[in-house]
């Protein structure tokens, strides 16, 4: 105001410029970022409708954590699309698509993996063509890759499309040895033979070269859990499967909240005081037996499904009851209910005083067995246009090939009468798996409803 009274403009002129000033700032920063949000947001609309596997390649490669990676991963599962594991002769130093439209896992995201050997491995491949076998990778990869970073392809899956096994590469070959390890040295031979062949009196002898290690015999096979496991520690997740995928199906209809999402429910709980029973199933990542400062035992225990990890703490008879259901690689059904911690008396109560609330678990089931348990009847949804001698064929043999204690029911709809009648067998029983909801999927039974305890 000083200074504009000093330029010579009005008191009155002056304070009614401030006031409006002060009236638009009120809502022109908010509106000027809402446009540029707006615009942002129809932007990678556009991109994610029409262009969906490079939008979220380009999604994986700006991810700062792996948590971010693993919800952007579920959404390229939602929307059809697949995430492979890195190969070799696929893979970029980033996450790339490919020409049938799946998303590539990045070299340059394996974990320990150095960004010097993942640019060397482009440029070969860029400057004299793909990779034919794992001695011709050997060969022209000698000096780069290490028996470390070997290992880490192995593992990743890189290697994968070469045909062969992972476990083969650890199986024994000549001489005792596995077979990384004698390929690896016999990387490091020919390159030394190289060198040295170029000021040979000899020159190219091939009698004089290193002789490429034979394959196993056997391509053994490796336990799927330690297989997924490794693929996890060097890619942070799983991608070839999950563990728990021959599960899908228990997983689906039997829990009622994520692991994920079992801290925010019980948070929801307490501050609704209400109780509620969960169920939730997982893989056990990581088990601890521990003493309390008293000398008490107690186990704090990593469980895991599709969403992400919870731990769990047990202690006293719970800890003493459930411990042996609580081994790594062990699959599980937890039944519980969340509700305050512990008792508070009434006149505690009176002063005010709360109790936070905990997931206490009741029963501890392996995943594989509550379908007997839990369920009492297993009812499928098949139409009369579908009524066929080759899919009564096929029906049978699903229903022969999964043979259970579960009773068996078929409603059969008419769409022209709108007629739908319920026919049940008393021939046949099934075992309910992920399996038998996919072969009966593969036959056109898509809808089906199960009877539960």
């Amino acid at each position: 105001m000083t200074g504009g009274q000093a330029n010579g403009h009005p008191e009155k002129v002056l304070d009614k410029i401030w006031k409006d000033w002060e009236k638009f700032a009120q809502y022109a920063f908010n509106k000027s970022h809402a446009t540029c949000y707006a615009w942002v947001s129809y932007q990678t609309g556009w991109l994610k409708c029409h262009y969906p596997s490079e939008f979220f390649a380009s999604c994986l490669n700006c991810a700062k954590s792996m948590e971010e990676i693993t919800k952007i991963m579920d959404d390229c599962k939602g929307h059809g699309i697949k995430v492979l594991n890195p190969d070799i002769n696929e893979s970029a130093g980033h996450f790339t698509v490919n020409k049938n439209g799946d998303v590539r896992f990045a070299l340059g995201s394996i974990k320990g993996f150095g960004a010097n050997v993942v640019d060397a491995i482009v440029k070969e491949r860029d400057e004299n063509g793909l990779f034919s076998d794992i001695y011709d990778f050997v060969e022209r990869m000698a000096g780069s890759v290490n028996r470390k970073s070997f290992e880490s392809l192995v593992n990743s899956g890189a290697f994968d499309s070469f045909g062969h096994k992972r476990s083969m590469y650890f199986q024994f070959g000549k001489g005792g040895e596995m077979f990384i390890d004698l390929i690896t040295r016999y990387g490091e031979l020919y390159k030394n033979d190289t060198v040295s062949s170029a000021a040979s009196l000899f020159g190219d002898m091939e009698e004089m070269k290193p002789e490429r290690p034979p394959l196993p015999e056997s391509e053994g096979d490796m336990d799927i859990m330690e297989l997924l496991q490794r693929e996890k520690d060097l890619v942070g997740m799983y991608l070839s499967s999950h563990p728990l995928d021959r599960y899908e199906f228990e997983m689906h209809n039997f829990t009622n909240c994520q692991l994920a999402d079992l801290g925010n429910f019980v948070a929801d709980c307490e501050s609704k005081k209400k109780t509620a029973k969960v169920y939730v199933a997982g893989i056990v990542t990581d088990f601890k037996q521990l003493t309390t400062k008293t000398g008490k035992p107690y186990s704090r225990t990593m469980l895991e499904d599709y969403s992400g990890s919870y731990e769990l703490t047990l202690f006293g008879k719970d800890h003493e009851a459930f411990m042996q259901y609580m081994q790594p690689k062990a699959t599980l059904f937890l039944e519980g209910v969340v509700e305050e911690k512990f008792f508070l008396k009434p006149e505690e109560r009176a002063q005010g005083k709360t109790v936070p609330y905990t997931f206490k678990v009741r029963k501890v089931t392996l995943l594989g067995n509550i379908s007997d348990d839990l369920l009492t009847g297993f009812c499928m949804d098949i139409t009369t246009p579908m009524l066929t001698q080759e899919f009564r064929q096929n029906l049978v043999k699903v229903v022969h090939k999964h043979k259970g204690n579960i009773p068996l029911t078929l409603y059969l709809f008419d769409p022209g009468t709108r007629y739908r009648i319920q026919f049940y067998s008393k021939k046949f029983q099934v075992a309910v798996t992920s399996e038998f909801i996919r072969d009966l999927r593969a036959i056109g039974v898509d809808k089906y409803e199960v009877q539960r305890r």
